[in-house]
């Protein structure tokens, strides 16, 4: 399965942008990309692992429960 990396923009609108066979390729990439963010930007970068887009979409879609220490 490949990693995806998303732009997500304010009103959840999901871009995908590229996907990776393997995670240090979409680590580096995804670092790339959140190093060049401004403030002005509203959108965040955000990498899933998914069978394809379809099912990545529905990841990023879940609610998820925050980890302890989070809010």
């Amino acid at each position: 399965m490949p990693y995806f990396i998303y732009k997500i923009s304010p009103n959840n609108k999901f871009s995908a942008l590229q996907s990776f066979d393997k995670y240090p390729m979409a680590k580096k990439r995804i670092r790339t990309l959140r190093e060049e963010l401004t403030v002005e930007d509203e959108h965040v970068f955000r990498i899933i692992f998914a069978a394809d887009t379809e099912a990545a979409e529905r990841l990023l879609r879940e609610k998820r429960e925050p980890h302890p220490g989070e809010e």
